[in-house]
């Protein structure tokens, strides 16, 4: 029934078809006649035979006309017959053919139609109507270019000229409007059907829907691209290499990291011998990312273009590609990270050791206080002639080196409390140099070498020719036999090359110091440790090994930068780096001090929390005529002002007690007695009193432990007017101290 239907629907539905079956009938009906006609002129010649009375059944007996007619009708017949035959196995082949085309247009994804070559649709498959909406009839009433994109337009009726001209067109792409309004992307290829003249008639068109294959393309196309400029734009280092280390692909970061002018020139570099400073490294993370546990990543060290070693972090996986395998591989350089890493620790464990330091020497400064106050106290009560006075004398010198040991422990945790000033680096160094010979000794030559317009640095004077001391006596203990002292200055400043390889320096303008020695020098594994307090290479009982911490210490709390070259048996250069500043240079004078016997009226309210030295500072202050208010505590202090009747014209306070430092003390104290006087006494700088370790305006400040005549002359000259804040006491001295 199905077969019956559609031989029905094609042939009622084909023009071509039906004209062929006109044809067919009209020769059926032509054989009919033309075999009735030859019938009767056989019948016409037999009947006249009968009524002869002849005897029809004999063959021989017809004349030869009528047997000649017989054999012409039964040939006739049986031509017909077999034309017939003919004809109706090529009108089935042919509907064979035309059900299979319609089956194929009908089913096929491609859209095939016919146009003529003025543009008239002739035939549309009905894929047409499933890919664009439109049904054969709306497509039948529009020209083939009607839904063709007017941008395309012009390409689509090229193509159709130049099929016309060669018989096939090349294969376009174009875009054609849905009947929903959206447009899509046909890809086409049109063939020529000639006519029996020769003459293009017809074209046929083969149109496919490749809508989503362009989108996909171009979804592709721009994943790649951002793939690539992930890989282009990335801050770290890709590439792809070969287990031989060959290069594959390296990135732009890579490239600027390894120091090379372009990426074809880093292709042609070995990754084994050109880039990893040690071969075998290479082959270690081969393996570690054939392993599978590359994500993990190693810390590998490599070396640019120019031979500069990096410390670079690697991750990355195995991949195959074709028949090699290769590796993808993410690097970081970690250099300047472990390099800031390395100067955190560092830091810590010095600021860890400076904080005990300083602990340890605020209580001992208490202590010391004591013991060297009443040294003097006894000395003077003694007198030379007794024999008790050189003990006496050996306490106190003990005391003293005591609390230079404490104050270099101060200097290192970077908690003494600086008086800057500005200075010329120059001027300091000529001063210095008339002593270094006598205490370096005939056998060291010293030489300077001072830059003509070097720039002023504001630091504290004492501490910078404690720092000069010290290098040339650690200088001096390295040269036994004798050698060469160099000290030189010079204006400097800090690129980003230098900052980069030296970990702790800062860009900016800096005025050198540095001290060279022509001594045994040092290994990298004893400069490791040389800024560490009491560390020393020194024999037991030949040095404190607080030298070099101290000037550590000095030289970060006034800003700076210090840095040591040396090595075994090329002596040791240390170089000093600090701020230049456009500032004039402070000269400084001493004011006169409190002369002995003299009675003072001033009355002064000393508060100390340690007894002893509260005792002892008492005595000395009585000794010269004041009148002495003494106070365990902040508390006590403003009790003991409350039941005084008169002025209070100087309050000396430590800086830390129980219940109220000694800042809080002062402001109290100063709202009733506003012509007060303030000295704060104290072991180690506090917040209280300074800012970033430097003393602020208008306080005046006493480091313990002090003598006699260091507290009383202060207390003089303060109350005086003669004390300045930027005014060094005088009895501070630079400190000599073996190294």
């Amino acid at each position: 029934m199905k077969e019956e239907r559609t031989d029905k629907v094609v042939r009622t539905g084909n023009p071509a078809f039906r004209r062929l079956e006109h044809r067919e009938w009209w020769l059926w009906m032509a054989t009919i006649t033309v075999t009735l006609l030859l019938t009767l002129g056989v019948v016409s010649f037999i009947v006249p035979e009968l009524h002869a009375g002849r005897d029809i059944l004999s063959w021989s007996l017809f004349p030869q006309a009528i047997q000649g007619l017989v054999g012409l009708v039964l040939l006739f017949d049986v031509y017909a017959i077999y034309q017939q035959v003919q004809i109706h196995n090529i009108r089935r082949k042919m509907l064979e053919r035309e059900e299979l085309f319609r089956l194929i247009s009908e089913n096929a994804a491609d859209m095939i139609a016919v146009v003529g070559m003025d543009g008239r649709r002739i035939y549309n498959s009905l894929s047409y109507q499933r890919v664009l909406g439109y049904s054969p009839e709306e497509l039948q009433k529009s020209s083939s270019l009607e839904q063709v994109h007017p941008e395309d337009r012009h390409r689509v009726k090229e193509a159709a000229e130049e099929a016309r001209r060669t018989g096939i067109s090349q294969t376009i792409s174009y875009r054609i409007l849905h009947k929903d309004g959206t447009w899509r992307i046909f890809e086409s290829t049109a063939s020529v059907i000639f006519g029996c003249m020769g003459l293009p008639e017809k074209l046929v068109i083969v149109n496919r829907d490749i809508t989503e294959r362009v989108r996909a393309s171009e979804a592709l196309r721009q994943s790649e691209s951002s793939f690539r400029a992930v890989v282009e734009d990335a801050p770290y280092g890709i590439y792809r290499a070969d287990s031989k280390g060959r290069f594959h692909r390296v990135n732009p970061a890579l490239q600027a990291m390894l120091g090379y002018s372009s990426s074809e020139e880093l292709m042609g570099v070995n990754l084994e011998t050109g880039v990893f400073q040690d071969p075998v490294e290479s082959r270690r993370v081969n393996e570690l990312f054939g392993s599978g546990d590359g994500s993990a990543g190693a810390e590998v060290k490599w070396k640019k273009k120019d031979g500069t070693s990096l410390t670079v972090h690697c991750s990355g996986r195995r991949v195959e590609n074709g028949e090699s395998v290769c590796f993808n591989v993410f690097a970081e350089d970690i250099t300047e990270k472990r390099i800031l890493e390395r100067q955190l620790q560092m830091a810590a464990k010095m600021e860890a050791v400076g904080r005990l330091s300083g602990g340890i020497a605020h209580d001992f400064n208490n202590l010391l206080g004591v013991i060297i106050g009443y040294a003097q106290v006894l000395k003077r009560q003694l007198g030379r002639d007794n024999p008790l006075f050189e003990h006496s004398e050996e306490i106190e010198k003990s005391g003293q080196r005591a609390a230079s040991l404490t104050r270099q422990l101060l200097a290192f945790s970077r908690q003494q409390i600086l008086t800057p000033t500005v200075l010329d680096l120059n001027t300091l160094v000529v001063d210095m140099e008339k002593m270094l010979p006598r205490l370096l000794g005939e056998d060291i030559v010293v030489t300077t070498l001072l830059a003509p317009e070097l720039e002023a640095v504001k630091a504290d004077r004492t501490q910078i020719e404690q720092i000069l001391m010290n290098l040339a006596v650690n200088a001096r203990d390295a040269m036994p036999e004798g050698g060469k002292l160099a000290i030189e200055t010079a204006n400097k400043e800090f690129g980003a090359l230098y900052v980069r390889q030296h970990p702790g320096a800062r860009l900016g303008h800096y005025v050198m110091l540095s001290v060279s020695d022509s001594g045994s020098g040092m290994d990298p594994e004893t400069q490791a440790h040389i800024f560490e307090p009491f560390f020393t290479t020194k024999d037991l009982g030949k040095g404190t090994g607080l030298g070099l911490a101290t000037v550590y210490g000095v030289v970060k709390q006034s800003g700076g930068y210090i840095c040591v070259d040396s090595a075994p048996g090329k002596g040791s250069s240390f170089q000093i780096f600090l701020p230049r500043i456009q500032e004039k240079v402070t000269v400084t004078s001493i004011a006169a001090g409190c002369p002995k016997g003299a009675s003072r009226p001033e009355t002064i309210l000393l508060a100390e929390d340690s007894e002893p030295l509260r005792k002892l500072a008492k005595s000395f202050l009585e000794g010269r005529g004041f009148t002495v208010l003494p106070a365990c505590d902040g508390g006590d202090a403003l009790h003991v002002a409350e039941r005084h009747a008169g002025p209070i014209n100087m309050l000396v306070t430590d800086v830390i007690m129980p219940g109220m430092n000694g800042r809080v003390l002062a402001e109290r104290l100063q709202a009733k007695y506003r012509q007060m006087k303030t000295l704060y006494i104290s072991g180690y700088a506090d917040s209280f009193i300074a800012g970033h370790g430097v003393l602020e305006s208008g306080i005046f400040l006493l480091h313990k432990p002090f003598t006699e005549e260091e507290l009383t002359q202060t207390v003089c000259d303060i109350l005086d007017g003669k004390r300045d804040q930027d005014l060094k006491r005088k009895s501070e001295e630079p400190l000599l101290v073996r190294i």
